[in-house]
């Protein structure tokens, strides 16, 4: 604003010139230059400005002294003329004075407009004639205490608003909160889940042995206590504190989590105590109850000598109980993994199929995770061979990876060897038996075949039926002689290449040949060759063909399909029969199973022909299952892989 200013050269102002100025000018002039109060006159029509050195400050570190003196206001001070014009002017009328305080004025001072507050007052300077010539400035800037003051008012209004979040969070937060205030521990504030924890009783305003009498005496109060007299925090986990629900409610067992803070005032004493609270009650006591189930269970593993095992895929270990490590003979010393000690722990004859019924439990599409599984182990140091009986689960994340593997192991080697010496003796006795019954068989045919030459047609038929029954008898001492094969590891595949569908083609023509009392439709697929045992199979799928024949009514339709699918052939033979229970389904392919019913008596069997069938297809890495609808009939199917 300097450029707004001519310079003015009191030098050349001679003492001459000064006496002739109004006395009151020079008084006035004289009071301002002595006070240590900012001063400031403007004189005359033209506003002459005059200030003392008290003033000088609020120019600013680049102020118009001393260029300022004697200069016209209006030219020296342009920004804020129109604002304080009028003021002057009614002074300069006679007016009141004016007195204004914290006014709002901005100027223009060290190089920019600023802000600056004041508290001034005007008033005149009369001239010899008594009429004002003048007026007297006496102003002090207020700009940093006024900053002060909206600085404290801004604080205040935050501290407020942070008052109001903090008691917003109190009564939103997920855990019960309350403020205890003064020795005597009055509820001042309490959150709804604090209040929830006493339903129906009033906590506010009142003292805490007034609101929870049943607190007296407890050594939760001494704790209250010597919070609010030390200022120490107290942290409690699944405390103990008996309490009632309700005011007339009984004391019950109720455990909490919980923090006892002390409160300070702004002196920094202890007035109070703020409390955080979440009732574990619920958690503990089934804690505890799981707590008593896992020793039930640990008990009846002990006593069920069951070994157990853990193994946590992601992090890659495995856990085994001390009975488990027996069965694989490791000491407890020994750290186990799942390559060095549970797969080099397998019998040799045995890891392939483990492995690849591990792979298939692995595999959350295939059968959920489930494992269930008969293998021979090796002992690690007393090289002890041992039979065990495993079951466990797999579990999975979100994407169907496994992360863990749980079960329990058995040691099933007496039963095994009592298995296996009694399949030898049935394989023994069944080898026996085969050698009279082909020569019987033999003799029966040679005798059908003169029978035929003769007229006697009682004969024919009673040959008929002998050499049918034998070949019955045949076929059950073979289905003997497989399972003491499949038990003893004996029994073998020898593959080929044939044709699926002329195999099915050619069982069908044999059992119609001797069966009129069903009809078999048979749905083909273009043909399909396979690398499987040919025998084998066909005796699967005589086996499926017969229980169709033998468990649905005479002349019912028995329903044949061989079809390719994406990943191999698939069978299936579908009877409008009897049908399976539900609850049976799961067991119907174990060995020596047989469904139980009224119906049932007549028909004979000894529950081995859909065991050996089901060995026989996971043998060559296939699958077997029923669909079944008790009183509608069932569905057998069996696939086999492309290249089994």
């Amino acid at each position: 604003m300097g450029e707004h200013t001519r310079s003015l050269d009191w030098s050349k102002t001679s003492m001459g010139a000064i006496a002739r100025w109004p006395k009151n000018l020079l008084l006035t002039l004289s009071t301002l230059l002595r006070s240590r109060s900012p001063m400031f006159l403007w004189w005359g029509p033209n506003l002459i400005q005059f200030y003392n050195d008290a003033y000088l400050p609020s120019f600013g570190k680049e102020g118009k002294h001393p260029a300022a003196l004697g200069q016209h206001g209006e030219n020296c001070w342009p920004e804020i003329w129109p604002v304080i014009k009028p003021l002057i002017d009614q002074v300069m009328a006679g007016g009141e004075a004016v007195w204004m305080e914290d006014q709002l004025i901005p100027i223009y001072r060290n190089n920019q407009l600023e802000d600056v507050y004041w508290t001034f007052g005007y008033s005149s300077v009369l001239n010899e004639s008594g009429h004002p010539a003048g007026v007297l400035v006496i102003c002090n800037e207020t700009t940093e205490k006024v900053k002060a003051l909206k600085a404290l008012a801004k604080a205040q209004a935050e501290a407020e608003q942070q008052r109001d979040r903090l008691k917003q969070f109190f009564m939103q937060a997920p855990a019960g909160i309350c403020i205890l205030h003064g020795a005597e521990l009055v509820f001042e504030l309490v959150n709804p889940l604090y209040q929830q924890l006493f339903p129906g009783r009033e906590l506010l305003g009142k003292a805490l042995l007034e609101a929870v009498p049943e607190v007296k005496g407890q050594p939760i109060q001494q704790v209250l206590a010597k919070v609010y007299t030390t200022g120490n925090t107290f942290e409690g986990k699944e405390l103990l504190i008996p309490l009632a629900r309700t005011a007339d409610g009984p004391v019950e067992d109720r455990y909490f989590n919980f923090i006892y803070q002390a409160r300070r005032d702004h002196m920094g004493a202890v007035d109070g105590i703020l409390v955080f609270v979440i009732e574990v009650t619920d958690l503990v006591n089934d804690r505890h109850e799981m707590e008593k189930t896992q020793d039930t269970l640990k008990a009846a593993v002990t006593s069920a000598q069951l070994g157990t095992f853990d193994l946590d895929i992601t992090a890659g270990q495995l856990k085994w109980n001390d009975r488990c490590r027996r069965l694989f003979g490791v000491s407890d010393q020994q750290e186990v993994t799942y390559e060095g000690s549970f797969l080099a722990g397998l019998h040799p004859q045995d890891r392939p199929r483990v492995e690849a019924h591990i792979a298939e439990v692995f595999d959350k599409s295939v059968n959920n995770g489930h494992y269930d599984i008969e293998f021979r182990t090796i002992g690690f140091e007393d090289q002890r061979l041992r039979w065990i009986r495993a079951i466990g689960q797999a579990y999975f994340d979100h994407e169907d990876q496994p992360i863990r593997f749980v079960g329990s192991a058995l040691d099933i080697t007496e039963q095994k060897e009592n298995e296996l010496r009694k399949n030898d003796f049935i394989g023994m006795v069944s080898h026996e038996l085969k050698t009279p019954l082909t020569s019987l068989k033999a003799y029966v045919q040679v005798l059908n075949h003169k029978a035929q030459k003769g007229e006697d047609s009682f004969e024919k038929n009673a040959l008929a039926k002998a050499d049918l029954q034998i070949k019955k008898m045949g076929d059950l001492i073979n289905g003997f002689l497989n399972i003491s094969r499949l038990e003893s590891g004996k029994l073998t595949l020898n593959r080929q290449n044939f044709d699926l569908d002329e195999l099915l083609t050619d069982i069908i023509d044999d059992i119609n040949i001797t069966m009129d009392t069903h009809e078999i439709r048979f749905t083909p697929w273009p043909p399909v060759t396979v690398y499987a045992d040919k025998d084998k199979i066909g005796s699967v799928l005589t086996n499926l063909l017969n229980n169709a024949i033998k468990y649905s009514l005479k002349g019912k339709v028995i329903h044949v399909t061989c079809e390719m699918l994406e990943n191999g052939p698939q069978v299936s033979v579908r009877d409008e029969g009897l049908g399976i229970k539900p609850q049976d389904i799961a067991y119907i392919f174990d060995r020596y199973f047989r469904v139980e019913g009224k119906h049932m008596a007549h028909i004979s069997g000894f529950g081995i022909g859909l065991y050996l069938s089901a060995e026989i297809i996971k043998q060559h890495q296939g699958k077997i299952w029923v669909e079944s609808e008790l009183g509608k009939g069932s569905t057998f199917y069996f696939s086999l892989p492309i290249f089994a």
